[in-house]
């Protein structure tokens, strides 16, 4: 098919829904409600026409105009847009049971095995059942501390490449995300392996505004392109599994702390008093959840506190001053040093704070009518919460876009969705179930490099200088890699005993 002859396709399938649209309008029949605040929309696009690639900006700046609560209409789909603590709030713990579900975005239903994982499975039996599995199974304290070998090794990998360039500007940016993909491949999958998931799955996909329009993934080729990649993960997934169950079959050692995820899972797969049965199928779902979502996450997060340690080097002094005394007696940072820094935590906090790995939380979808500071919120309404926004709202926090780590050092702020004006990891009973493997890899990584190393922004360039733009994907990312020039200061372990690395 020619460019001509497609255009003319395209052209005409428009029109049909042109059609059908204003048709569905005029007889659409519902009662009054009071909604929140809406900006003027055109035919068919509704509001979409307002969004930009950086959509948790386009939202705050509508929030500056229209108020902490808004409606859209995305295409056919109704949305609400909260961008404050209180409604956050209301949304998270008040009406929690209305807000639990998951809409079935386009990306999810192929990548995730037919939104089978954890993040994007529809609320209800199954889901509650994997969720019970992730945070017993897979991601308990017991089973993030039997991981501290993998995360050592990882780490001083990292740093090993680090110290070979000591003096020299570096792609930190990169190392990060090396780092990351690494870990959570050893972890989940006990091998490396790289994936190109995580694009398709940040990406907004233009069936996801037109759900009752199966045709626009078909002309557009996102269904194409999905249906490769499932192909792709589908045919890795099944070496991987068949690999562990060969392993195991072989195996004289049943040590279970030598188990990875998919070790785990199957071991879960094969009990018979589970109240929905896992496929291999939702296995491949809920292993590519840990190793997509985490991977981004924390990369992304490390990178934004470098950034801002590399921009205030008074913060970055005061991060060592505490590290150094605890770690330089053993020549490095274990993991039981790591609740000895009050100062570093802080550090971190206030990086999610005004760099939030995940800007706007993953949607979710009103199951019945809600009602939010007096407006209406119809049933099957996409609700997005804009941490981006509610980390720089005035209202909630002093001075908002300064960073001071000294905010989180003079109160006591919750990590885990008890404060709603900080919410990296989301909340109520959707919330990301691994976030102490999480942290855990961060504060690791981030207390080795400010001991091992010095750092400094390469010649002629100034704090601001660093750009700060940002790219979207499944985390907010830095648009432009991070250089920096580290100085190695103390050498790193191997063996026991110090050496400085070649």
């Amino acid at each position: 098919m020619d460019d001509f002859t497609l255009m003319v396709v395209i052209t005409s399938l428009m029109a049909v829904a042109a059609v059908t649209y204003f048709l569905r309008q005029r007889n659409l029949s519902t009662p009054a409600t009071r909604l929140p605040p809406s900006p003027p929309k055109l035919p068919i696009i509704g509001h979409l026409h307002l969004i930009t690639d950086m959509a948790h900006h386009s939202f705050s700046r509508m929030a500056d105009q229209l108020g902490p609560i808004f409606y859209l209409r995305l295409g056919q789909v109704p949305t609400v847009v909260v961008s404050s603590a209180e409604l956050a709030e209301l949304v998270l713990k008040t009406h929690d049971h209305v807000f639990s579900n998951r809409p079935q975005l386009v990306a999810a239903q192929y990548l995730s095995f037919g939104c089978s994982d954890v993040t994007f499975s529809k609320y209800g039996p199954y889901w509650r059942q994997a969720r019970k599995i992730c945070v017993t199974e897979l991601l308990s304290p017991k089973r993030v501390n039997s991981m501290q070998v993998i995360r050592d090794e990882e780490v001083t990998r990292m740093l090993r490449a680090v110290s070979a360039r000591s003096g020299l500007e570096t792609d930190i940016s990169e190392m990060f995300f090396h780092l990351a993909n690494d870990m959570l491949c050893r972890v989940a999958f006990g091998k490396r392996i790289l994936s190109e998931t995580q694009a398709l799955l940040a990406g907004f996909c233009l069936g996801d505004f037109y759900p009752e329009w199966e045709w626009v993934n078909l002309v557009s080729g996102t269904k194409r392109r999905m249906m490769k990649n499932l192909k792709d993960l589908s045919e890795v997934c099944d070496d991987i599994i068949n690999e562990h169950i060969k392993k195991r079959e072989q195996s004289t050692d049943p040590d279970d702390r030598k188990e990875d995820f998919v070790d785990v899972l199957l071991r879960v797969q094969r009990q018979r008093d589970l109240e929905v049965p896992i496929t291999d199928d939702n296995l491949k779902a809920l292993v590519l959840d840990m190793f997509v979502a985490g991977t981004d996450t924390s990369s992304a997060t490390l990178e934004w506190a470098m950034t801002e340690l590399a921009r205030h080097t008074e913060v970055l002094k005061k991060a060592q001053a505490e590290i150094r005394p605890v770690a330089e007696p053993k020549g490095s940072v274990e993991e039981t040093d790591l609740h000895h820094f009050r100062y570093l935590k802080a550090v971190i906090k206030e990086t999610m704070r005004l760099h939030p790995p995940v800007p706007l939380l993953v949607p979710r979808e009103s199951m019945q009518e809600c009602t939010l500071q007096g407006y209406d919120i119809p049933e099957k309404t996409r609700v997005f919460i804009n941490t981006y926004a509610i980390g720089r709202d005035p209202n909630a926090w002093p001075n908002p876009t300064v960073y001071d780590p000294e905010r989180f050092v003079e109160a006591e702020v919750d990590f885990r969705g008890q404060d709603f004006r900080f919410l990296p990891f989301g909340g109520g009973r959707r919330g990301c179930p691994g976030y102490a493997f999480g942290l855990a890899t961060i504060e690791l990584t981030l207390a080795r490099l400010l001991y091992h190393f010095d750092w400094k922004l390469p010649p002629g360039m100034g704090p601001d200088d660093v750009n700060l733009d940002e790219i979207f994907g499944l985390a907010t990312r830095k648009k432009t890699a991070l250089k920096v020039v580290p100085t190695l200061k103390h050498g790193i372990k191997k063996d026991g005993s110090r050496v400085s690395p070649i």
